[in-house]
This record gives structure tokens, sequence and C-alpha cells, in this order.
């Protein structure tokens, strides 16, 4: 995984560096990028951005400045009239258009002699938006890893543009640490920064900082007890040998890590070293307009705490690091509440500059056996059985239509839900307010409800607090029942994790553009706030970022336009064609595995050996397979077709292809052993065991 992270960004930056000029310089012109005396340092950056578009663009040189030199015949105007007095100037008695915060405008003008583009917006950070669309209008298209020019030469010509531009989904939030070695918890702040510039770009809002009770990321003290014990991906852990493929890439390491953490140090070199990395993710996506929401695990301890904690149990989730609240620990238990504060206060002083603060329901609910006496409490506080009964949920919980768990497990998570609203609700609006924090502005945000229970939730939260959902992690199973995303309250903004990638698949390659879209409809029609871009891989989903991106403000956006238009920048029409072939045959395999066998590559002991087992060959895995190898035929016909500068793209995918179908080779020559070894053929067993690890091998090297 390492290794095929290294290798795409040595092919997409080699790519980009060998793209041509896009036009010769042109020295005779001069061109002013001008901001306020005063303004934000964003705006400062939006203007040095814009300088740096047209040097690569034009071959125009020029620097951000706060005056007009007297020979500026072509003059752009960065930010408002509240921050940049000669827009106010330049539009005279004309109004400025009325944006909100998030609101782009482009408009051309005259200021005297000179010609003026006005490049602003409600906000400092809009205004950066504004100077990507004007890049993006020039031909400009952004990828995760860099940004691809046009390829044909232009002169400079100031647009005559008039543009105003709102969102139609103002919460466009991408996740950053997450679990599992696959994800950002093994990537550094240098591996971090490039992606956030590239959403940026995209228009992204936020960045949401989750960690988990057992990794690195906080420390905290109660009643004498210290936390000492800390966790990378579950506490597995990756050796690296001498005779791994790619063992080259890793230098003099012998064991896979996080870069910006000490491997040996000890626990407060551990927090203290994930801490600055935190807070360094914070920082950066500042610097590029975002806001921050960072989760605090209020119900989720290491097991130093468990003295503290009545009814404790060990976490049913992976390898069991943390104590939880177990079935019988009382709702108002004072212990539990006051290490859920502790907690939370760690978290808000630690991460000073949060915006959002995030509080969960857990993903194993444990918590289950005070639902009822919360039920109750609730509904004397709030009366929500008048809205819908105690009785009404658990059955529309057990009629759950595409659930992707059993019936016992959906009504475990309802059951679990109830108490963690009834704890939340005294947690949050009694003893802990954002002003007792001296934090007014501080906002929360309740994740993962089920949806049963959205018709309740506005008579509990405070109007304004957010309400993050996940009702189903295959976009595919969402849709067989895509009207409960009618049922939220319209005073607690939705923001839905739309599901790009899933670890429960794992790390084949997956794609849901067109599921997205259905979503994606359906959330602006009833006024969702907007969507979380869940994935792992940026790499593989710069189709699917950019769609989100577009119709996050284009009604008419599609996975099909936005995908023409980009691939045919990156490689050319005729090879952007052959690619979205590929990527359809992608997104069909996608849905396949999420109805069949959701833990196909998931990461975690056991991924490939559960396969070693008696029986005929699953038939799924043909059909695996096969629309893997249909997708790598249409990449390879890419790749004749693609242009030279989009040709490192395209071997990325015919690698990562490669690799699909050589993991499914793998699994069925795994199955294939296990079947042998049942009917006692252990020549025949041997034999298909060695052919998986050739397969495996292979695969890995592409």
């Amino acid at each position: 995984m390492k290794c095929r992270k290294i290798l795409s960004w040595i092919q997409v930056l080699s790519w980009l560096s060998a793209m041509p000029a896009w036009a010769a310089p042109q020295a005779n012109l001069q061109v002013s990028v001008a901001v306020g005396s005063t303004a934000p340092e964003l705006e400062r950056f939006a203007a040095s951005e814009l300088c740096g578009y047209l040097d690569r663009l034009f071959g125009i040189q020029t620097q951000p400045t706060t005056s007009l030199p007297s020979g500026s015949e072509v003059v752009f105007l960065i930010g408002s009239p509240q921050t940049n007095p000669t827009i106010k100037q330049s539009v005279g008695s004309k109004p400025f258009p009325k944006v909100s915060e998030q609101g782009i405008m482009l408009q051309r003008g005259r200021l005297g002699k000179r010609q003026v583009l006005i490049v602003g917006g409600g906000s400092p950070r809009a205004t950066l938006w504004a100077v990507y669309e004007l890049a993006e209008r020039w031909g400009v298209r952004y990828l995760v890893t860099g940004d691809v020019l046009p390829g044909t030469t232009v002169p400079f010509k100031l647009p005559d543009l008039k543009v105003v531009m709102e969102p139609l989904l103002r919460v466009r939030a991408h996740p950053t640490i997450q679990d599992f070695a696959s994800s950002g918890e093994s990537w550094g702040i240098a591996d971090f920064r490039p992606l956030i510039d590239q959403l940026a770009k995209l228009k992204f809002t936020r960045m949401n900082i989750y960690p988990y009770g057992w990794q690195p990321f906080l420390h905290y003290e109660l009643r004498g007890i210290k936390r000492k014990s800390a966790w990378l991906w579950y506490d597995y852990h990756y050796p690296i040998t001498a005779d791994m493929p790619g063992r080259q890439l890793f230098g003099n390491a012998t064991e896979f890590w996080n870069p910006d953490l000490p491997l040996n140090g000890s626990y407060e070199e551990f927090v203290q070293a994930g801490q600055r990395l935190v807070q360094g993710l914070i920082d950066h996506a500042r610097r590029r307009g975002m806001n921050i929401a960072v989760g605090a695990p209020t119900t989720d301890f290491t097991a130093e705490f468990a003295p503290l904690l009545k009814g404790a149990e060990r976490m049913r989730l992976r390898t069991g690091l943390t104590i939880v609240p177990g079935a019988q620990t009382p709702v108002d238990d004072p212990h539990l509440e006051e290490l859920a504060l502790t907690t939370l206060r760690a978290t808000i002083d630690t991460y000073t500059s949060a915006d959002y603060v995030t509080v969960w329901m857990p993903e194993v609910r444990q918590w289950t056996g005070e639902y009822e006496r919360a039920w109750q409490a609730l509904d004397a506080k709030y009366e929500i059985s008048k809205i819908r009964s105690l009785a009404q949920v658990l059955d529309a919980a057990g009629k759950r239509k595409g659930a992707e768990v059993p019936v016992p497990r959906v009504l475990d998570e309802v059951k679990g839900d109830i108490t963690s609203l009834y704890f939340y609700e005294r947690l949050l609006r009694g003893p802990l307010t954002p002003e007792s924090l001296r934090r007014p502005n501080l906002k929360f945000m309740y994740w993962g409800i089920s949806e049963e229970l959205f018709p309740i939730i506005e008579r509990i939260l405070p109007a304004g607090w957010e309400i993050g959902v996940m009702p189903a992690n295959q976009p595919s199973h969402l849709l067989e029942r895509i009207e409960v995303l009618k049922e939220l309250p319209s005073q607690n903004p939705g923001v839905l994790d739309l599901t790009i990638d899933d670890d429960n698949i794992g790390v084949v390659p997956q794609l849901t553009s067109n599921a997205l879209h259905k979503i994606v409809q359906v959330l602006k029609r009833n006024g969702w706030a907007g969507f979380v871009a869940r994935e792992r891989f940026p790499a593989d989903h710069d189709w699917a970022l950019t769609y989100l991106s577009k119709a996050a403000w284009d009604p008419e956006a599609t996975p099909e336009t936005v995908g023409r238009d980009l691939l045919g920048a990156v490689c050319g029409e005729e090879c952007g064609e052959h690619l979205l072939e590929a990527f359809r045959e992608i997104e069909s395999v996608t849905t396949y595995l999420g109805d069949s066998n959701m833990n196909f590559s998931k990461e975690r002991r056991g991924t490939l050996m559960k396969y070693w087992r008696p029986g005929p060959v699953p038939t799924y895995l043909a059909a695996v397979k096969n629309g893997y190898q249909r997708a790598l035929a249409e990449a390879e016909r890419a790749r004749e077709k693609a242009t030279p500068a989009g040709r490192g793209y395209v071997d990325f995918w015919v690698g990562r292809l490669e690799f699909a179908v050589g993991y499914a080779d793998t699994v069925q020559g795994v199955h294939s052993g296990g079947a042998a070894e049942m009917t006692n053929d252990y020549r025949g067993a041997l034999q298909h065991a060695e052919t998986a690890v050739g397969s495996l091998r292979r695969a890995l090297g592409a």
C-alpha cells in the first residue's frame, strides 16, 4: 500500500513536470494583481496564487501589490469592498453583488483607462475559491496530486466575465486521520499538505479530524489516573522484510509506520508527536480557508480508567484496545459523566482553533441496557413520543431496508443511540456549554444517529447544532431507502457521509460516483447542508471528488459530464472515454462486492486466510475478476490513446487494476488450496498456495 502511494506520486509528479508551458511570456503587457493594504492573510495568499497561474499559463510575471503602478494596463482586484478599497473605487455607483460568506464573484470593469477584473467573494476563503474558479475557466483542472495545465497555447486576454456563484451544498468536508494503515492514520503532515492544497482548489470547506480513543492524539488525566497507552492501526504491526515487494522504497526502515511519530518512543513522546501532527493539520487547513471539526472520544477510554467506569466492557471492535460503557452502565453514572467531560475538555483545550467538536454514536453499540430509561427521560422533557413512539422506532429498525448487518445488531444500534442521546443531552446541555468554555462560537455535531431517530432529533438538539449521519456504508444500499433523507429536521444542518471507498471492501479499487449522483440530488432537494467525501485513497478518486466539488455548486453537473471534462484534460478525449468506461466497470464491481462479500480485501488479520476453506470456489470471485479485467482492458486502450502528458496518469490506473486482478487471482488460489487440503490433497494444496503467493507478489509489484 505504501509502495503504491509512493509510485503513484512519482508517476503523477513526473507527468506534471513534463507538461508544456501554455504560452510564451508577453513581455510588453503590464499586469497588476492588487490587494488591500490591510487584506487578510488568505486574500494575500489568493493574490499570490493568481500570480502563479498568470506565470504558468501565460508567462506573465507579476507580484501582489497594494498600490497600482502607473504603467499597469490590466488589473486584477482581489477581495471585496470591505478589504480592498480599490474595488469600491472601481465599481463606482454600481453595487457590489450581494453574496453570502461562500459566494464567489468575477466581474469585468474599468478603472480609468485600465481594464479590471474583480476576483472576490463574501469572505477571504470565497475570494481564494474565486481565484481557482478563474484559473479553471482558463483551462486548469485540479487533481488531488497537482494541477493539470491546458496543452494548447493561446494569448492572454482578460476574460469578459460577470459571474456570481453560490453553493447548493455549504458543507464540503473531507476526512483525515481515520483508521488502518492504508488510511490517513499513516500519513505525516508532508503527505497531508498537498492534499489539503488541492481540496481547497476544489472548494472544500472543512477537514474532519476524528481520532479514535486508542490513537495517540489526546492526553487526559482524572482522579490521579493518567492515560499511558496509545496505538496505531489497532496495534497491528507491519514488519518490512528483505523479501517483500518494493523493499527498496523503505530505506532502512524495519516496520511500516507514520513518518511523524516515533516508532519506539515513550507514551509521552508518542502522544506529543501525535498532537503536533493534528495541530499541523489544523493550521494548514485553516491557511487554505477551511474550518475544522475535531472528534472527542467521550465514551471510549484506555484501560487505565476502568476503575472509574461502572460496568466497563472491552470495545468489541477489532482488537478491543479500549473500554466503553457496558450494557448495564447507568446512563446517569457520575463517574462516566466526569470521564466524558475530561476527554471533551482535553479535546477543546488541546485543539483550541477547532470550529466544531463532534461526539458520536459508537460503531458497535454495547451500551444498550438503559435505552428504555433514557427514552422515558427524553420523553418527559421533550415529548418525543408525540412524534414517534419507542415501539414504532424499534419496529421501523427491525424492518430497515437494505440493512448491512443482521436485525439484532440494527436493534442494538437504535437502543444504543437512544442511550447515547440522553447521555449527550445531559452532558452538553448541562455542566458543559460553549459559554462555560469561553468559546461562544464553538458548535457541536452529533454523528452517526440511527435513521429511525431522525424525526425526534429536532426536539432534543439546540437549533444550529449539526447532525452527521451515514445510514449505510454502501451508497447502493442507501438508495434502497433513500426516503430516510427526507426526514432530517430543518433547524439542524444535516451532513451525510458519502462513501467513495469503504474499508469493508478493502484495498482494491472502488468507485461509487453514479450512485453518489442520485444521493446528491436528494440532498439538494431536501435542504441538506452538505457531505463528507468518505475515502482513504485520494489518487483513486479524482473523478468522484471533482464531481462532488462541481455538484455542490452546479445543479446540472453529472458524473459523466464532469468525468469527460476532467479526463479529457488529463489525457485527451479518446483516452478519457476509455478511462471513463474503465471507471464504470470498477463501479459495477464495487456495487457487486458491497452486496456479495464486503470483506473482500479488508485490512485485518486473516484477510486472505479466511478463504482457506473447503467447497467450490465462490462464483462471485469470477465475477469480480472479470469486472476488473474488463476495466484493465479499457485502461490499456486508454494508454494507447493517451497524450504524452497524460501517459503517467493512465499508467497509474493500469497498475492499480493489475493489482486488483492479481488480488482476485490470489483469493482464488487460496480458496482452491484450502479446498484441496480438506480432501487430503496436500500436494495440490501446496501448488495452489505457491500459485497464490506468486499472484500476490505480481499484484503488489504492479
